[in-house]
């Protein structure tokens, strides 16, 4: 992949090459190693002595598994994070990502970013036998974090698919608004080339690298530490307005029916700049599938205080009128911006006419693949999120485009229900094996259900699971992109390393759904929850309807980052009921409802206008 770069990137650090020092960096921070003079003292911390230790699980092969709470405001660069997501390989994160071979030097301004970065290289939790292990431990002052890899190996691409060892901690201390790697244990050699070592701010334009004083270690030695040390007087002023999403917190695709009803156009912009901005525009565009414009609106933020975020509705909405790809482009317009390559987002909104009888629902836009995706072990899992128009529905057909086929190489079939923890797949619906003749070459693999699999709420999850290494997925290339693709190695699910460049070509079909005679929605057959007003200001009414008697029925309310916000509990009374919830100490912003009754969910999204 091209690495993408701006001026403003490229003046980020100096290294004096002849010690192990670094830095500073355009915000100030440097780094001093053990084998200096006046260096951090490696003094390896065993945390599993500890009290309250806690282990990071369900790491598994190239994933990563948060939000972890700090339970203090750690200072790093100008901002204040207190959450924080442990990577398999060898990182931490202060938001929702994960990383993947290949590895570049730190910065970068290729997602994610809000990276610290210890020994970031293909290793693995993965693979039968495998005892790695990860663990994190908060001080009883609450502030210090120490998380450690332990015994974690390298992956490799022949059975049992790992191999030596890696033992190292990332140490964050809010003391002095230091972080120190330590490393206690190295052996065996990794596939994924150099380890790449450093730190990086929230937009990937500002950082430090280990990498750029020695770029010919394989992996930095044992009994070895390295400390990065904040500026003791800051003095680099950032002007920068970043669009953070289109609708969604992952700006992820929807599906709408083609309709005439308007569909509302909202953004979230943070002032992630050092200083209060006044007012600024925030162009949104919609394209149909022609290409022709037909939103081309420009609405201005509040004042924003340094870090503050808002969400924006727009004055216009869309009419998704014609059936095909549409793009909801937005752009900041803030004068004077430092950072360009947060500027913007598009989000893919595909319109779907429900008149047909079948209706197929995918991300390609019709796009002819040149070039597919596998793994060299032939094993492993590329997945589509898809969120249906409408409900019920009744997924009839799987299909998929493979671009290389040979040696008996075949793929299976899965479609998971999105009730897992943070809306990852958990529960089965189906799954196919599909016999190696059966597979199409260069064209669509099509798969009928032999039962439809009725979907009443929420997504499903449909995977290409790979079984030889001797076939590949096509993958649709041109904009725009899903952000709705997923990998897994052995259901160790997380975000597709290629989400921002590529789209699976996986797809469904779907039809309406009726419910036999004497059965509908309003019968109470499966959970109901409808929301007004929305967006919604001081309070919202809430309308559910649940099936049967359970002993917990309940309301949840999370944030866009999946952070719970209030639990209401409603009893245990089946039936159709009304709820006026109060809202008036929520901030402005996307959040979401959840209705819970026993196994089964319902969730609304909720914009909240204060």
């Amino acid at each position: 992949m091209k690495k993408c770069a701006t001026l403003f990137a490229l003046l980020i650090f100096s290294s004096n090459i002849f010690a192990g020092t670094g830095g500073p960096d355009l915000f100030g921070y440097t780094w001093k190693d053990s084998d200096e003079p006046d260096g951090p003292a490696y003094n390896w911390i065993d945390i599993l002595a500890l009290p309250n230790v806690t282990q990071v699980k369900l790491l598994g092969d190239d994933n990563s598994r948060g939000p972890f709470y700090m339970n203090f405001d750690f200072h790093y660069y100008w901002y204040d994070v207190d959450q924080f997501y442990v990577g398999s390989n060898g990182y931490t994160l202060f938001q929702q990502g994960q990383l993947a071979s290949p590895f570049y030097d730190l910065p970068t301004t290729n997602d994610p970013n809000n990276i610290i970065g210890a020994f970031m290289n293909d290793i693995t939790f993965a693979g039968t036998g495998n005892t790695a292990e990860c663990w994190y431990w908060i001080n009883p002052d609450y502030d210090t974090l120490i998380v450690s890899w332990i015994g974690v190996p390298f992956w490799m691409g022949t059975l049992p698919y790992y191999t030596g060892s890696n033992t190292f901690q990332i140490i964050l201390s809010a003391v002095d608004s230091s972080i120190t790697f330590q490393y206690a244990e190295q052996t065996g050699t990794g596939y994924g080339g150099n380890t790449k070592i450093g730190i990086e701010n929230y937009s990937g334009s500002v950082g430090l690298s280990w990498n750029t004083v020695f770029p010919n270690y394989m992996n930095p030695p044992i009994n070895y530490a390295i400390k990065f040390y904040y500026p003791q007087n800051p003095t680099l002023q950032i002007t920068d307005a970043a669009v953070q999403y289109n609708d969604n917190v992952t700006t992820g695709g929807i599906f709408l029916p083609v309709s005439s009803t308007s569909h509302s156009l909202t953004a979230e912009i943070k002032n992630w700049g050092t200083s209060t901005t006044s007012p600024f525009g925030v162009n949104a565009i919609v394209k149909n599938p022609s290409g022709v414009n037909v939103v081309n609106i420009t609405d201005n933020t509040d004042t924003m205080a340094s870090l503050q975020s808002q969400v924006m509705t727009f004055s216009s909405s869309m009419q998704p009128t014609t059936a095909g790809t549409y793009q909801f482009i937005t752009t900041s317009q803030l004068t004077g911006d430092n950072v360009s390559s947060n500027n913007s987002k598009t989000q893919e909104i595909v319109a779907i006419d429900t008149s047909q009888t079948e209706m197929e629902l995918g991300y390609d836009n019709g796009e002819i693949p040149f070039f597919g995706l596998g793994w060299i072990g032939g094993y492993g899992c590329i997945a589509d999120y898809f969120i249906p128009p409408f409900y019920p529905v009744a997924i009839t057909k799987l299909h998929y485009w493979n671009t290389t086929i040979y040696n008996q190489s075949t793929f299976a079939a899965r479609v998971l229900d999105d009730d897992g923890a943070q809306g990852l797949p958990f529960t089965l619906y189906d799954s196919i094996y599909v016999d190696p003749s059966d597979v199409v070459l260069n064209g669509w693999t099509d798969l009928t259900l032999t039962e439809p699999i009725i979907v009443n709420s929420g997504g499903v999850y449909v995977t290409w699971d790979m079984k030889g290494e001797n076939i590949f997925l096509g993958m649709a290339t041109l904009p725009p992109l899903s952000y709705r693709s997923f990998e897994a190695g052995h259901d160790d699910w997380g975000t597709f390393r290629f989400s921002q460049y590529y789209d699976p070509l996986i797809n469904i079909t779907i039809e309406k759904y009726s419910y036999p005679t004497g059965i509908s929605i309003n019968d109470n057959q499966f959970l109901q929850l409808q929301l007004f007003p929305n967006p919604c200001s001081g309070t919202v009414n809430l309308v559910y309807s649940i099936p049967e008697n359970q002993r917990s029925n309940m309301i949840v309310i999370f944030d866009v980052r999946g952070k719970e916000i209030k639990e209401i509990d409603l009893g245990a009374g089946a039936g159709m009921h009304q709820l006026n919830l109060d809202i008036s100490e929520l901030d402005n912003g996307i959040y979401f409802a959840e209705l819970v009754s026993g196994n089964r969910k319902a969730m609304q999204k909720m914009v909240v206008v204060n």
